[in-house]
């Protein structure tokens, strides 16, 4: 009789392990970023705020002072994504300028043409300013005053996670 239920909690415990590998593949695949075309982050940014995308496009700038920031653009090479790496996160390399990347990471929508300090702080960025001619993070450049001039994505900032080079 111990022998049976002995066998019964060996097999019990056997089938209880088998799903939670599941569980954990579920919840990956939930983590990993759903692929949106630049074109579509464009015309609707609001739909992706807060979310983990993939998007691909050209690396315009890489910055040369802090080395966290980078631009990307689609078809039309007036409307650029503001790409920022965290505190935690390596620098980008310079030999991105110019390539075709896939950029994964949250985008996050701020207030006007102003980046609050503490949202910031909590991208583990320094505080940026986006007005005509202000400093992003101690490094103007012209990248920056036409990210703050565009129409589109001037208010979106994508929190990066990582990038595939195309």
């Amino acid at each position: 009789m111990i022998k049976k239920i002995f066998s019964f909690v060996i097999i019990a415990a056997l089938v209880a392990s088998c799903g939670t590998g599941s569980q954990k593949e579920a919840s990956s695949k939930a983590e990993a970023g759903t692929k949106v075309e630049f074109a579509s982050l464009v015309e609707n940014p609001d739909s992706y705020v807060g979310k983990n995308i993939i998007v691909e496009g050209k690396v315009i700038h890489v910055c040369t002072e802090s080395g966290k920031k980078l631009f990307i653009v689609g078809e039309n090479p007036d409307i650029s994504l503001f790409i920022a790496a965290g505190e935690n996160m390596p620098k980008f390399p310079m030999e991105l300028l110019g390539t075709t990347v896939a950029v994964e990471g949250v985008i996050t929508k701020v207030g006007g043409a102003e980046i609050a300090s503490a949202e910031a702080k909590a991208a583990g960025m320094e505080p940026m300013k986006m007005g005509a001619g202000e400093k992003m993070g101690g490094d103007s450049c012209v990248t920056e005053k036409n990210l703050a001039a565009q129409a589109s994505l001037s208010n979106i900032i994508m929190e990066y996670k990582s990038h595939v080079v195309k």
